[in-house]
């Protein structure tokens, strides 16, 4: 059983990857790893921390967000970057959309739609604010603490992606997306046991999009450009603890210089030689940005870089030890 997606030639040269996660779908998918019973070594903590923290308003949003089952497409309109343009674009969704994502709600899930959510297959402006509050709600108070940690995993995707691509191919990158995908030319095969279904992109092509909430590749059939959201691997677990750590040690430092340039910054003065892939791998982000980041830090006087055979290993100046450690400059 599986989701069979059909390419044309012109479908190929219409393939793009999106430039990071997409925060509306991150916010509504991680709602269903919330409500499942094993969410993983990884996103374990998280889950245990955000059970706790779920505010009452997005009891309306679970009972439309089904685990491993169904979740409307209006609830992740097509927007990349941008919380609050998410939102706008689900407030002003189509009632023809309305209408038919509800009805596939109950297709496949089989279950009724919510009595809150009838007035939604309307385009009620009340449904639909009450919707948009509870998708920000849950957002701020179980997606914004680990916003860096989201970003940097999903850009080292992004990245392994891109150079797949320019390095060996379409061919190749599509291979490696997912084990659970299968690329046949010209068909790309989610396995989905639940699914027995072809889809033919006619031309609009496929947008790629990292996440690191699902579980399993999942398609959204927006009619300009269809979605797929490919599954982030995690190589370190996000813990509100270590969040918090983060943010007390270095938060003015973050304000200055960036949250990811300052976390490179301390980790330099903390191990005093380390490597350009020992930070990348305590980052979670690709040799090539911890490159890029290191260059603005040794430019800004900071760091210094000496090269050992192929490594490259930094050390802090006493200006960035001074920075870090919050003691006065006498540079």
């Amino acid at each position: 059983m599986a989701f069979r997606i059909h390419f044309t030639h012109d479908d190929l040269l219409r393939v793009s990857l999106a430039e990071g996660i997409d925060p509306l779908n991150e916010t509504v998918v991680s709602l269903q790893l919330l409500q499942q019973p094993r969410p993983g070594a990884m996103l374990g903590p998280w889950q245990r921390w955000a059970r706790q923290r779920v505010p009452r308003s997005v009891h309306l949003l679970r009972s439309l967000v089904i685990p491993r089952k169904y979740c409307p497409d209006f609830l992740t309109p097509l927007n990349t970057t941008d919380l609050d343009a998410g939102l706008d674009a689900l407030l002003y969704t189509p009632k023809s959309s309305l209408r038919a994502d509800l009805e596939s709600f109950t297709l496949f899930t089989r279950r009724p739609v919510p009595g809150w959510a009838v007035d939604l297959a309307d385009g009620s402006p009340r449904a639909l604010e009450a919707l948009s509050g509870a998708i920000r709600d849950w957002h701020q108070a179980a997606i914004a603490p680990m916003q860096q940690h989201l970003h940097t995993h999903a850009e080292a995707a992004r990245l392994s992606a891109a150079r797949t691509l320019l390095a060996e191919g379409l061919d190749a990158m599509f291979s490696r997306l997912h084990p659970t995908i299968r690329w046949t030319p010209p068909v790309l095969e989610l396995a989905r046991p639940e699914l027995n279904e072809d889809f033919h992109l006619e031309g609009r092509g496929l947008h790629l999009v990292p996440s690191l909430f699902c579980r399993a590749p999942g398609i959204t059939l927006h009619a300009d450009l269809p979605v797929l959201a490919f599954p982030v691997s995690h190589n370190s677990v996000w813990t509100p603890e270590a969040s918090l750590a983060l943010e007390a040690q270095g938060g003015t430092l973050g304000a200055l210089l960036g949250p990811t340039r300052a976390a490179l910054l301390q980790a330099v003065v903390a191990g005093h030689g380390v490597t350009t892939n020992v930070l990348a791998h305590s980052a979670g982000i690709s040799p090539a940005t911890v490159s890029h980041h290191t260059t603005v830090l040794r430019d800004a006087g900071l760091i210094t870089t000496h090269r050992t055979g192929t490594s490259a290993h930094h050390l802090p100046t006493p200006l960035g030890t001074q920075l870090v450690s919050g003691a006065p400059s006498r540079r």
